[in-house]
């Protein structure tokens, strides 16, 4: 995979978090988390050097972000 993909995914994973905000269900956000971890577990996989910090954070809303889905 290149970096490209990892791009790609985490920008999914921060649109579905986008689109379950101000869903009271906590389900929602543990499924995605749950998505998260395992696609980190295969990206490890394929590069050792994988950063899980950077993509973990390009997976998070930003303050902005949140705001706009109020």
């Amino acid at each position: 995979m290149t970096k490209k993909h990892f791009i790609q995914i985490a920008r999914i994973l921060k649109n579905q978090r986008l689109a379950i905000q101000g869903i009271e269900d906590n389900q929602f956000e543990n499924l995605i988390s749950n998505i998260e971890n395992q696609l980190i577990s295969v990206f490890v996989d394929d590069n050792p050097r994988f950063d899980i910090t950077r993509f973990r954070q390009a997976t998070q809303l930003t303050e902005e972000e949140r705001k706009l889905a109020i």
